[in-house]
């Protein structure tokens, strides 16, 4: 069996006393921090609209009883960590913050105990309590109401258990062991892996599978027992509808953090704004589209999580935490310092524990590669502060072992390469933040592109353009509303240029911009690379895209603007927008295409009597029906309603004409016009949805009998299509009288 049989330290009280001591250190030092927040960081009260403001209205709508009124959006862990807080301190800002702060004090205490179990060496608990004790940023968040703090605290308790558990193997605390990681989860959902991680232990520890099913199974069930409710609650309250097992967030978070045009961090990237459905298709189709990108991206925030970076999200560390607080300024430890520590850490082990070493360098990738499909920020990184801070702590006393003995050449021939490997990889991770995802230009146009060869400021080029299948409204020509417009861009400079050009792309109706996209050329992707940057005769390509509204007109054909501008002033919000012309059109924008939008759930009542009836037109448009009057005075004017079909897509402009022929067979009257007097041409059709059309002409002042013919024409080459019956591409569709 894996463990031993007694507690591996024998603890005095004195022990425990100085344990103590570190915990009230660890919250006298938050309490200083709440001090310095309270009196110079504006974000004290929790800013409206950011995640500490939202689980604050939470637990008051919960104690005004209107919430929870839907399955949970929000992780419910910290919402009722804080009508906990609030039921014994009340609703003062600062005494809640106090709370926060002896939370994540007692999370020292844990793991001081957790480094006794692990190092079985004194120093090595008041190491491990004292280094999460000062680590600046964790001091810091475990201030904020956010779910840092119960995080940070549920996984110093699981260390803490799982490790109890390899000196004395019992089935309570695998039981408690469950029941805290379910609690861990319901604050922060990607922490299920510090399951995983205790079900690693056991195998690496335990050498009879029935005592490892055996307390998997009951930690797994009180963990269940724990989320059950939660999931439970999101079933009842989804009525039928799909409900999450804790939260709602998920894929869409996912997609921000790994779209086409993510930095890493969190942010509104433009690839955000043209989702039209599923998160993860989507994912998947900025992969197919450049997948070394989404390489180079991971590495990049694979950097950023090793780093001492620590971007902010909602709440900024630098700005609210080192900015207005001496001591954490004081205090000279970053995540990397951390990481570094925390790794050689376990060489330190692998030489005393070995499978503890394996299983601490997975629980460090566990932790790792939950947060990797999210955005990298200071925030999420703090769970894994507290496996770090251990390891690192289990480093101090093998050093100080092999010094106290004069062991030089053994501690060189065992860390030397260890820390050098280390920092190797921390500075080439670091590389990668600062140089990934980079900007390549492409080796030509594809096959599939539209060339346009069009020149602004005579250096810049757009080459052409190509429609995405994903994103097929381009390639069609119409689109259902709130479905988004996407293409890519090829652009060149011929000659180097000091310019930073900007450009729009638009959806224009009767000269109003019903939608649209403004943006620096090369910057919509990051890292960005604008003009100034470019090198001449390389052609650059990017993705740019907008979402169609609601509200936006409905079978009426728009035009595709694209437009380049100069921005010039350094005041962002009162820079001056300079449009450049573009060459040979000179003008300050080109159309690339018409486009129409419809609603595609909508069908139309047919029109009267059908006096002609799914008549095809070169198998692309049929003649459903159409309405004409039997006859009419001489020298009037009629109108014929027209129902039309298209059987597929239509990349031509027909011209629809209508021939009006007395009984000799002469040509009376004629009108020549594109459907709907030119505002919603062929090719901006969908395929089978119902349009109609009026046609308005005088006829002719003599009395008699007249034929009524139509068809339809290519404007540029005059060339008709053909109709079932007809030699000539006419239909006959009935007889018109004119009656003096």
């Amino acid at each position: 069996m894996m463990m031993t049989p007694a507690f591996p330290l024998r603890l005095t009280y004195r022990d425990i006393f100085a344990g103590v001591l570190i915990v009230l250190l660890a919250f006298g030092l938050r309490v200083v921090v709440v001090f310095d927040r309270a009196a110079g960081d504006p974000a004290f009260l929790p800013p409206a609209g950011t995640d500490q403001a939202v689980y604050w209205g939470l637990a008051q709508r919960y104690e005004a009883g209107s919430w929870p009124d839907g399955p949970f959006h929000w992780q419910p862990g910290m919402v009722y960590f804080l009508v906990g807080a609030r039921a014994l301190v009340g609703d003062s800002v600062g005494m809640l913050r106090l709370v926060t702060s002896l939370a994540g004090a007692l999370a020292c205490g844990f793991l001081v105990g957790a480094g006794w179990l692990l190092t079985r060496r004194r120093r090595g608990g008041y190491a491990a309590g004292l280094l999460l004790a000062v680590y600046p940023v964790t001091l810091f968040y475990t201030t904020e109401f956010l779910t840092e703090t119960p995080a940070v605290l549920g996984v110093a308790i699981v260390l803490f258990l799982a490790l109890w558990q390899t000196a004395r193997l019992a089935l309570w605390r695998s039981a408690l062991l469950g029941a805290v990681t379910g609690l861990t989860i319901l604050t922060r959902t990607n922490l299920a892996v510090l399951w995983l991680a205790w079900l690693a232990l056991l195998v690496l520890e335990i050498r009879r599978p029935r005592l490892i099913v055996l307390h998997a199974a009951v930690s797994l069930v009180f963990l269940a027992l724990v989320v059950a409710p939660v999931t439970l609650y999101n079933r009842q309250a989804a009525r039928g509808d799909g409900y999450p097992l804790v939260s709602s967030t998920g894929m869409d978070e996912v997609y921000r953090a790994n779209n086409r045009d993510a930095t890493g961090v969190r942010s509104t990237d433009p690839a955000m704004l043209t989702v039209d459905g599923d998160y993860l298709a989507a994912l998947l189709v900025d992969i197919r589209l450049n997948p070394l990108r989404v390489v180079e991206l991971q590495l990049r925030k694979t950097g950023l999580y090793w780093s001492e970076l620590e971007s902010g999200n909602n709440i900024d560390y630098l700005q609210s935490g080192e900015a207005v607080s001496p001591l954490l300024r004081a205090i000279p430890l970053d995540f990397r310092a951390l990481a570094f520590f925390g790794w050689l850490g376990v060489v330190a082990l692998a030489w005393q524990r070995r499978r503890l070493a394996i299983w601490f360098a997975l629980l460090h990738l566990l932790l790792f590669a939950s947060v990797m499909p999210l955005w990298i920020e200071g925030r999420l990184k703090q769970p894994s502060v507290v496996p770090l801070a251990l390891t690192a702590a289990a480093l101090l006393p093998a050093l100080a072992d092999l010094a106290r003995g004069r062991q030089w050449q053994t501690l060189i021939r065992r860390y030397a390469l260890p820390a050098l490997a280390l920092l190797l990889a921390l500075a080439g991770l670091r590389w990668a933040v600062d140089e990934l995802p980079q900007t390549r230009p492409v080796a030509g146009l594809p096959a599939d592109a539209r060339p346009l060869e069009v020149v602004w400021d005579g250096q810049l080029k757009l080459l052409g353009w190509r429609t995405l299948p994903d994103w097929p409204a381009a390639e069609r020509g119409w689109t259902h509303f709130q479905r988004s417009y996407v293409v890519q861009l090829y652009w060149q400079v011929s000659a180097p240029v000091d310019v930073d050009y900007n450009v729009f792309l638009a959806y224009v109706v009767d000269g109003t911009r019903v939608a649209g996209i403004d943006r620096a050329i090369g910057a919509v992707s990051f890292f960005p690379k604008r003009t100034s940057q470019w090198q001449p005769g390389e052609i650059y390509a990017e993705v740019l895209g907008f979402k169609l509204p609601p509200d936006s007109p409905l079978e009426q054909g728009g035009d595709i603007r694209l437009g380049v501008y100069r921005l010039e002033g350094d005041d962002e919000t009162g820079q001056t927008l300079i449009p450049v012309q573009a060459e040979p059109m000179n003008a300050d924008a080109i159309t690339l295409q018409r486009l129409a939008v419809y609603d595609l759930g909508y069908q139309q009542a047919e029109i009267g009597d059908r006096t002609a009836s799914r008549a095809v037109f070169g198998d692309l448009i049929v003649l459903d029906a159409i309405e004409m009057p039997a006859s009419a005075a001489p020298g009037t004017a009629i109108t014929i309603k027209l129902n039309w079909l298209a059987l597929a897509d239509t990349p031509t402009d027909y011209t629809l004409f209508v021939h009006l022929v007395d009984e000799s067979g002469e040509l009376v009257a004629q009108v020549d016009t594109p459907p709907r007097g030119n505002t919603l041409p062929t090719s901006t059709w969908p395929p089978y949805y119902p349009l109609q059309d009026e046609i308005r002409f005088i006829v002719p002042e003599t009395p008699g009998s007249y034929r009524l013919y139509l068809g339809w024409y290519d404007a540029l080459t005059f060339d008709r299509l053909p109709v079932a019956g007809s030699l000539d591409g006419r239909l006959y569709v009935g007889e018109l009288r004119v009656e003096g």
